[in-house]
């Protein structure tokens, strides 16, 4: 058995990373490939640790604040963790670009011999953008051994250009479970009549941390102009995050209390998903977001902003408007689409697979990625990790 170490640069709980991870993770081999999970935050989500644990992998945290030094944090806590646990795989996940070339560093300077970086978004166009990616370049080129992204737009919006012109890189989809995402009329009437919404009321979702990057505050202004069309609308947020008092501040401040119901972490994201009409990201960059391909796995048509990969795989289930639009620009296509979802939603299942995006196929792909990558390093089963020894952290992986 391989035994590979994931590591984030930021807290474990619900976010995109973690769900194209466990996505893949519970319907690979594990005889043949085992996951380990690092971050040098928290994780704040006990279920996904049981899941974890239940399935024979490690979650390890050093519980820092976010938000503090973050990058300072992510080195120490790295190179440390590196110092006392030997694997022969590791693969960073970050929006970060400081994140996967200082990770790649430091596991190339462990004596790591396969160092994955992967990009799962893009980011603001800005002058720490450019500098920061100009910087990365002689890092990125020399300490990774392998590049991976969700899309083509997260892969060049990170990685140096001659990786990109070189096709150097592997977009691997953000795969989802259609056993689990697909369309349910009764689950939807079920879930409906649990959250208290009308049948017949257009419901706008959401599902993400409540971070900066996924706008959550100009997604409020949208719904406000929704709401001022059709007082009947209801918006459900399912995630947490460090925003959520801001946004549920604003939501109190624009009367829309009860119109805005915050559902916190959530493991029924299927059967929201089916009460839903119109799934809304506003997000201010992204690579190919989870949610948007399990919104489509579940026939829910998606609106996002032009800041997203136009990568989603059904394209007319996919509408994209300019951040710089008004409320009202999106409030009236988003009740237009959800007046046509609740009349003509399909079963995508099958749809879904054929553009590649089914999990099982993805799975059995992303394994054999790292067997690959094994075997033309030399790694042996018996030395990729699996024996590790016991060092300054407890057996749940936290600092002691």
């Amino acid at each position: 058995m391989i035994r590979v170490l994931e590591v984030f640069r930021e807290p474990m709980a619900n976010g995109g990373q973690e769900s194209f991870l466990m996505n893949m993770y519970r319907n690979m081999d594990r005889t043949k490939v085992q996951l380990d999970f690092l971050t040098p935050f928290t994780c704040d989500n006990p279920d996904l640790m049981a899941e974890i644990e239940s399935m024979g992998g490690k979650v390890f945290t050093y519980d820092h604040p976010f938000g503090e030094n973050n990058n300072a944090v992510f080195k120490e806590s790295v190179q440390e963790f590196l110092a006392n646990h030997p694997y022969s795989i590791v693969h960073f996940h970050s929006g970060s670009t400081y994140a996967l070339m200082e990770g790649a560093k430091l596991a190339h300077d462990a004596g790591i011999p396969v160092r994955v970086v992967h990009s799962h978004c893009g980011g603001f166009k800005n002058l720490k953008y450019h500098v920061i990616k100009m910087l990365s370049i002689p890092w990125l080129l020399k300490y990774p051994t392998d590049y991976l992204a969700c899309s083509d737009l997260a892969a060049e919006w990170k990685f140096p250009k001659s990786v990109i012109q070189d096709h150097r890189y592997t977009v691997i989809h953000n795969a989802v479970d259609t056993d689990r995402f697909r369309l349910d009329p009764a689950l939807r009437e079920k879930i409906r009549t649990v959250l208290g919404v009308d049948a017949n009321a257009p419901v706008l979702g959401h599902v993400g941390r409540f971070s900066l990057q996924k706008n959550h505050a100009f997604l409020i202004d949208i719904f406000a102009a929704v709401h001022q069309k059709n007082p009947d609308a209801i918006l459900l947020l399912a995630g947490a995050g460090e925003l959520e008092p801001e946004i549920r501040d604003k939501v109190k401040t624009l009367d829309l209390e009860n119109a805005v119901k915050f559902l916190g972490l959530r493991k029924d994201i299927p059967a929201l998903m089916n009460a839903m009409d119109v799934f809304v990201l506003p997000s201010f960059f992204e690579g190919l977001p989870v949610v948007g391909v399990e919104a489509q796995a579940t026939g829910l048509p998606v609106i996002t902003s032009t800041a997203v990969a136009r990568e989603l795989p059904l394209k007319d289930l996919a509408q994209y408007i300019p951040l710089e639009s008004s409320p009202d620009t999106w409030a009236d296509a988003i009740l237009h689409t959800a007046d046509e979802s609740r009349v003509h939603r399909r079963n995508t299942t099958q749809e879904i697979a054929e553009a590649g995006y089914e999990i099982k196929a993805a799975a059995r792909a992303f394994e054999q990625f790292y067997l690959d990558r094994a075997a033309e390093a030399g790694i042996q089963s018996d030395h990729a990790g699996t024996n590790q020894p016991v060092s300054a952290f407890n057996e749940k992986g936290t600092e002691a």
